[in-house]
Parts: structure tokens; C-alpha cells; sequence
């Protein structure tokens, strides 16, 4: 049986992590679209979710570095800078299909 490690940054870099962190991402944005509704639209939609997802992979960091399973080297910074990237942008590729917007799966 697998023991839990909790958050770390190797967790968020696979495939299911990445899924995983831009669904939570995606699900936080409409959170917050609901309980302050019209005045995150449009370009803040996107921008709201480029943040959290700093937040989901920056507390990754922090928490691989506290457990000593990760030190803080140019190869680290750009692991982080990778995983930001791809939970971002999966974030976006989910908002953009489940809206229909154009150049989506869905328009």
C-alpha cells in the first residue's frame, strides 16, 4: 500500500496530478464567480486561475522543501515554473471547452 506523502510537487507534476490541480482550479474560478458575481469576467477569469494555480503549485513547493524531498535549485524553480504552467493551462483548456469558446473542443 502506497503511504500517503502529501502534497508535493512530484505529486502535481504527473498526468492525473496536473488533471487534478487545473479541475480544482477551474472548480475554485466558478467558486468565486458565484459568491462575488460580475466582478470576475472576462480577462479575470483567466487571471483568477493563473494565481491559484501559483498558489496549488507554490504550496506544493514549500511543502516538497519543508519534508526535505526537494532543495531549492535552478532545476526546482523550473520544475515549479513547469508544473504552474501545465496546471494552468489545463485549467484554461477546461474552462474554454466547458464554455464553448471559440478554437475549443466544443465550438
Amino acid at each position: 500500500m502506497p503511504t500517503d506523502t502529501g502534497l508535493t510537487l512530484a505529486l502535481i507534476l504527473t498526468a492525473a496530478g496536473a488533471t487534478a490541480a487545473a479541475a480544482l482550479v477551474t472548480g475554485l474560478v466558478q467558486l468565486l464567480k458565484t459568491v462575488w458575481p460580475g466582478t470576475i469576467s472576462g480577462v479575470w477569469q483567466l487571471r483568477s486561475a493563473f494565481v491559484i494555480a501559483a498558489l496549488i503549485v507554490g504550496a506544493a513547493y514549500v511543502s516538497a522543501i519543508q519534508a526535505g524531498s526537494l532543495t531549492v535549485s535552478l532545476e526546482s524553480v523550473f520544475a515549479i515554473v513547469l508544473a504552474w504552467f501545465a496546471v494552468a493551462r489545463l485549467a484554461k483548456s477546461i474552462f474554454d471547452d466547458a464554455t464553448a469558446a471559440p478554437g475549443s473542443l466544443r465550438a
